[in-house]
């Protein structure tokens, strides 16, 4: 096995039980096209190609690309030697794409806000991530960790946590949990891309100062009267909101 690279955030399943959880919650079919994001030395490829139409590999460890190349020498397996996040992606995300990966949890949430820009031409997203970025994914409102993760993913995908993962099912063993998540984009629901960009800067807004009320951070964008005319309390903290209410809001500046 290579030997992991920290910086790199590396931790490689190995786990034959968890590999078939995982291929049988992907529910797979012989028309499907994936791409798989950090395929370490393929441990889940191997499974997942007997089932699939074809796969990219987007794999940054240019020292795992030989491993790969040997192991795949195969017209369904496109390998490439790139960061996700520099990767032309709209040169490789087609429609019905659907992605999976063991994301590195450093930039997980990284990842993440860049596929969503794809979502209209993604199927679904499958993951495994840290357990504390997957529950505030899944997050509801007036929980604690309901945030800008929680709404922004939410927003764009219908999530579910399918199941947790012991650190013990990975080479090195990571400090923390993991669970395996299901992303299904759902119907574009903004007017225009001006509301939507709206909506993201009003939940970066109100988020990156989530103990101030509502009409506090917004002061200057729209006024107490305004989100009362919405049904919002304008006392209310950035945590009490629904993601309606934040499209709401969007739509009213």
């Amino acid at each position: 096995m290579q030997k992991h690279k920290k910086r790199l955030g590396q931790h490689f399943l190995h786990d034959k039980n968890i590999i078939n959880k995982i291929i049988k919650n992907l529910k797979t079919s012989t028309k499907d096209t994936f791409i798989e994001i950090g395929p370490g030395e393929g441990a889940l490829t191997t499974p997942l190609l007997k089932e699939v139409k074809s796969i990219i590999l987007i794999e940054k460890d240019k020292d795992l690309i030989p491993i790969l190349e040997e192991k795949y020498n195969d017209k369904k397996v496109k390998i490439i030697n790139k960061d996700i996040l520099k990767c032309e992606l709209s040169n490789l995300i087609k429609k019905n794409t659907r992605i999976v990966g063991n994301l590195p949890y450093n930039i997980s949430t990284e990842i993440i806000f860049r596929l969503l820009t794809f979502s209209k031409d993604i199927q679904d997203l499958h993951f495994m991530l840290q357990k504390e970025v997957v529950d505030r994914i899944v997050a509801d409102p007036g929980t604690k960790i309901y945030g800008r993760l929680s709404v922004m993913t939410q927003v764009y995908f219908t999530v579910k946590k399918l199941f947790d993962i012991s650190p013990n099912v990975f080479i090195p063993r990571p400090k923390v949990d993991s669970a395996y998540i299901r992303l299904v984009p759902k119907d574009y629901i903004f007017n225009s891309l001006e509301h939507e960009k709206k909506f993201r800067d009003i939940v970066n807004t109100v988020f990156s100062a989530r103990r101030k009320m509502i009409k506090t951070s917004l002061k200057g964008i729209i006024d107490s009267q305004a989100l009362q005319e919405i049904s919002i309390e304008p006392s209310s903290r950035p945590e009490a909101l629904s993601i309606q209410n934040y499209i709401d809001i969007s739509k009213n500046v």
